[in-house]
């Protein structure tokens, strides 16, 4: 009893032996695994420069991405501006021919002096048609020369009828642009509207003898335009002709102050 006591002993021995072993080694396996996947500190260091790159990219990408839409956006109008401004000029094309029947060439003399010829135009304002040009075509008075007072003044329009108007208010002051001329006759019937803000692009109405419309600066404007009207893309007068140009809001206000 004693020899089979002792082998079961034995066994018993043993199988501890091997559970303690399976013991050890099981968890011996496991870290192993986890050594595997296990990474370095400086490693890391270097994932996670790496993932802030993707980020900062990332949000570079996405400012893009709103910079475009932004931009997408001032195109669209971009795009809008120039449909309307070409509508703007086509409008302006169509209308030339209503625009350029407030046009008139004139002439002016006294005693002594009779102008080359100047260009006019009739002004909507305050219910009545005035016909504007520059002072210096009623009375030249510019480097030495002084022709006086033009007392005899006629304008030709469109259809080539003379009209006599009459003088209501004047100035010819080149040095201080304070040049035009308001002149009025009940024969007049039609004029142009007018905008004070000056807006551009600017385009002069010649008369017809000289020319139609084209883009006003000093250097087009040509002898015996003088006193034509400087107009905006929608047809208004903005300015006056002369020898640079004269806002239209000084004669607004010499017409306020007529008597």
């Amino acid at each position: 009893m004693k020899g089979l006591y002792s082998g079961q002993g034995n066994a018993i021995i043993i199988s501890m032996k091997k559970f303690l072993i399976l013991v050890l080694i099981i968890p011996i396996f496991l870290m192993a695994g986890c050594l595997d996947n296990y990474v370095p500190v400086e490693d890391y260091s270097e994932l996670q420069s790496a993932y802030d790159t993707i980020s900062d990219k990332y949000v570079e990408a996405d400012q893009d991405r709103i910079d475009l839409r932004n931009e997408n956006k001032n195109l669209k109008s971009d795009i809008g501006n120039l449909e309307n401004e070409t509508e703007k000029y086509q409008t302006l094309l169509r209308n030339l021919n209503s625009l350029l029947e407030n046009i008139y060439y004139g002439y002016a003399s006294n005693a002594n002096w009779e102008s080359e010829g100047f260009t006019a135009f009739s002004l909507n304002y305050r219910d009545k048609i005035f016909l504007i040009t520059a002072g210096h075509c009623i009375h030249y008075n510019f480097e030495g020369l002084d022709t006086g007072l033009y007392t005899k003044i006629k304008v030709k329009n469109f259809k080539g009828d003379w009209i006599y108007p009459k003088l209501l208010k004047y100035e010819n002051d080149f040095n201080s642009n304070r040049d035009y001329a308001i002149l009025y006759s009940d024969k007049i019937n039609s004029g142009l509207d007018f905008d004070i803000n000056n807006n551009f692009p600017k385009f002069i109405l010649g008369n017809r003898n000289l020319n139609t419309i084209k883009d006003f600066s000093i250097h087009t404007l040509k002898d015996k335009e003088s006193g034509s009207p400087i107009i905006d893309i929608d047809g208004e007068v903005i300015e006056i002709a002369t020898g640079n140009f004269v806002d239209i809001d000084l004669v607004l206000d010499a017409i306020d102050n007529l008597k």
